[in-house]
């Protein structure tokens, strides 16, 4: 989902396979008033108090006119530039913007096997799965979350918060905004663990693939400052 913090002046860019459902759930308390329940999947608040957007599919809200459309097109994963236009671009312009990023190399295999998961498809031996990722390496299938966090091929984003540092990175933005840094609640993330069935990331890759990888997400190598090889 997307998250907009008025109080705060913060917009959190939720990026894809970087633990982004655990830092919107401890973020978005800051975007409306204390003490509502959980929205469902689908569901988005516009408050005084900032913006909590859908987390799922939006396709079950009703489509109303143009005009109070861009107020309920708050939807997961949204490009920045959408989120500009929707919030105006004075405001999004003044507002820090946070984002996640996690090891190329670890997402890229968390990738392949979510995807396996949502399409019903098995795990298989080690082998199997070893030379089917390096075929979903090659076919440049998987998205760089590029779109997520630049605008006009220029990245936007003030503040990340790496996957590997999850806790102290969230506590450090908490300090920034003058909040105690254990005042908000970190859950059990959604894990591919059982999936992966042990394999260590760096036998997923060989030269070719962790070339690609490394031309295709420069951009989180160089703002997580992440070793460009799965071995380190």
């Amino acid at each position: 989902m997307v998250l907009v913090c008025h109080e705060h002046k913060f917009i959190y860019l939720k990026t894809t396979k970087t633990a982004g459902t655990s830092t919107e759930i401890a973020l978005q308390p800051l975007c409306e008033e204390p003490g509502l329940p959980r929205l469902e999947n689908g569901q988005i608040r516009v408050s005084k108090y900032g913006i909590v957007g859908a987390r799922g599919k939006t396709a079950s809200l009703v489509r109303p006119k143009w005009q109070f459309w861009r107020k309920y097109a708050w939807r997961n994963h949204m490009p920045a530039k959408q989120v500009r236009a929707n919030l105006g671009a004075k405001t999004f312009d003044s507002y820090t913007k946070i984002a996640n990023v996690r090891n190329p190399f670890d997402r890229a295999v968390s990738d392949y096997h979510f995807r396996k998961h949502q399409q019903g498809l098995p795990s298989e031996d080690p082998q199997t799965e070893i030379a089917q990722f390096k075929e979903f390496i090659r076919s440049k299938a998987w998205g760089n979350n590029w779109e997520i966090v630049s605008i006009n091929n220029k990245l936007i984003v003030d503040k990340f918060v790496r996957k590997e540092n999850l806790q102290s990175d969230l506590k450090e933005i908490y300090r920034s905004f003058g909040l105690p840094e254990d005042s908000f609640e970190l859950p059990h993330e959604k894990s591919m663990a059982e999936r992966r069935k042990g394999i260590p990331v760096p036998d997923y890759f060989d030269a070719d693939t962790i070339d690609i990888v490394r031309r295709r997400m420069t951009w989180v190598f160089e703002a997580g400052n992440y070793p460009e090889d799965p071995q380190n």
